[in-house]
């Protein structure tokens, strides 16, 4: 989870889009989750969007992958949950959408985190996973460990911009993260994957990530996180935090070389 002064400004119009799309619905306890879904290729791939954004911002990849894929997008409800309900949503969404299919997961920042933990949960699910610049949950522990005034300071500058429900919901994310189980070294998921890292130092630097200093230790929290990996890919990109946006065409041959390794004898 990585933020900049674009992702927070947009952060509203993308939840208020997310509330109006979707040609599928999800029934869980209470709620309902909006998912759009296209094309009929032969590969099923789940989109998992970063904190705050919805469906749309995979609009441009899957338009990259045109007919090779069967595609899935949907927006993680509207209200604060756990890590724990996130995934058991994600479960919801794949059970219902893609019943007795393996499919690519594709997580972006936060959705990277679920990504992760929901292959290392379920790898029979899976053919593989595709992370775009993936949050960990290890993350809070080594940038507070490095440089805890900034963070500090990071989260009251976030809390102030965010609107109250996300900003409940940032609350809740960080907490987890902060807690010393989260540093815990987890079992790694034995699936295929593509491991996407950005690597642009912003100009004029909004949180901590987005400093040379936080690029380094993001950098390091993403060799951890393939080294947990026994096959794929590791690459590094000369743009920000959303690569999927400013390079749609990369994320989608991430998924090609995942679904070409999954298909490997």
């Amino acid at each position: 989870m990585r933020w900049g002064r674009s992702t927070v400004l947009a952060l509203g119009l993308l939840c208020a889009a997310a509330a109006q799309a979707g040609d599928s619905q999800v029934q869980r306890d209470g709620y309902s989750l909006q998912a759009q879904q296209q094309g009929q290729g032969p590969v099923t791939v789940v989109f998992e969007s970063g904190f705050g954004q919805g469906a749309g911002v995979w609009k441009q990849t899957i338009a990259e992958l045109g007919a090779d894929c069967s595609c899935i997008a949907y927006a993680r409800a509207a209200r604060p949950q756990s890590i724990e309900q996130h995934l058991q949503d994600l479960q919801a969404v794949i059970d219902t959408l893609a019943p007795q299919r393996k499919l690519i997961l594709v997580g972006h920042s936060y959705g990277g985190l679920l990504a992760s933990e929901f292959a290392r949960r379920h790898p029979q699910r899976l053919l593989g996973v595709v992370l775009v610049d993936p949050a960990t949950m290890s993350q809070r522990h080594a940038f507070k460990q490095a440089a805890p005034e900034r963070v500090a300071a990071d989260d009251r500058a976030l809390l102030g911009m965010l609107p109250p429900p996300m900003a409940a919901d940032y609350r809740l994310l960080v907490e987890q993260l902060d807690r010393a189980d989260a540093a815990v070294p987890r079992a790694p998921a034995d699936v295929p994957v593509a491991l996407m890292t950005s690597t642009q130092v912003a100009a004029e630097p909004l949180v901590l990530e987005e400093t040379a200093q936080g690029k380094a230790i993001w950098k390091r929290q993403h060799a951890e996180l393939f080294a947990g990996f026994s096959r794929g890919s590791h690459r590094y990109y000369a743009t920000g935090h959303n690569i999927h946006r400013e390079d749609p065409k990369a994320v989608a041959e991430a998924v090609r070389s995942v679904a070409a390794l999954a298909a490997a004898p």
